[in-house]
């Protein structure tokens, strides 16, 4: 079995939870962590989070920049996750989410607006797609 601790600056998401599979964004693309994964380390970028709890079943999220880490041996296999941001889907505000993707939207309208400020608003509109899209498949 494999064991999931995960963080972020505010909060321990999970402590050594029990999962069969953990599917990651990572800066390579989606990433799927199973029971016997090699060691491994690696960036993680905004996007979906999917967690198969062996007693609460699937959990969703939307996780944002951070690393994690494949560790141990093969009894003894964990991951952990350090997240700028995680939010699981039950904890979503929809409505605060399209708030968020329609103010990002009407930011990157600006055509003054600074490269780095752009970035900042696109990366904004991403975050709030991709909690939307997860809030509505918890659904």
């Amino acid at each position: 079995m494999l064991n999931l601790t995960l963080y972020t600056p505010d909060r321990k998401v999970f402590e050594k939870l029990a999962v069969s599979e953990v599917t990651l964004p990572t800066a390579e693309g989606e990433i799927q962590i199973l029971d016997g994964h090699t060691s491994f380390i690696g960036l993680l970028k905004t996007g979906p989070l999917s967690v198969h709890s062996v007693e609460q079943g699937v959990l969703l999220g939307v996780a944002s920049s951070g690393f994690f880490e494949v560790r141990g041996d093969e009894a003894q296999r964990e991951l952990v996750v350090c997240a700028s941001t995680l939010e699981l889907a039950s904890e979503i505000d929809l409505s605060r989410a399209k708030n968020a993707q329609a103010k990002a939207e009407e930011e990157l309208r600006d055509p003054s607006l600074s490269e780095s400020h752009f970035k900042k608003y696109q990366l904004k509109l991403d975050r709030a797609v991709i909690r939307q899209q997860v809030a509505n498949r918890r659904q």
